[in-house]
């Protein structure tokens, strides 16, 4: 019985620090949803006004308030954005130029697409397989795999 009752308390206590790590492992991105969007340098209309981004530029939330997501892009640059000109859809953005798109993920597979550098593609699936994601163009809509050191925002 007491065994029992150290075994289930072990359990929780594995179980709340697997909860409590979880989202450092995981990153949360965000993609914006507008044709473009400016980003700010604080959480106001009023602050400066850093950069534009343009529809499906993904960025990493590092904040959370009702109106406004501190954000952090490709290069590091930390911004604010409007959380309605965010969507939660996944993207992710090429870092280089001549990024191609397989149809399986290996470097043998047939390949699909030659996409070019600060171009954004739909993540289909965040789940890594041997450094490979899937993917697919949002001008084409071709469905493939790439190399996850060739994209950022995963």
């Amino acid at each position: 019985m007491l065994i029992n009752r150290v075994f289930q308390g072990l359990l929780l206590a594995v179980l709340f620090i697997a909860v409590s790590i979880q989202p450092v492992l995981s990153a949360e991105f965000v993609a914006i949803k507008s044709k473009k969007t400016i980003l700010y340098e604080g959480p106001s209309d009023s602050t400066s006004k850093e950069f534009i981004v343009t529809e499906s530029y993904p960025l990493k939330v590092l904040v959370k308030l009702k109106d406004w997501t501190k954000v952090k892009d490709h290069e590091g640059k930390i911004s604010w954005v409007k959380v309605q000109d965010t969507s939660n859809e996944r993207t992710v953005m090429t870092l280089k130029s001549n990024v191609i798109v397989f149809y399986k993920p290996s470097f043998s597979s047939v390949k699909l697409a030659d996409v070019g550098k600060y171009v954004a593609l739909k993540l289909l699936s965040p789940i890594q397989a041997d450094g490979w994601i899937e993917v697919k163009t949002l001008t084409q809509n071709i469905e493939g795999f790439i190399r996850v050191q060739d994209v950022w925002g995963i």
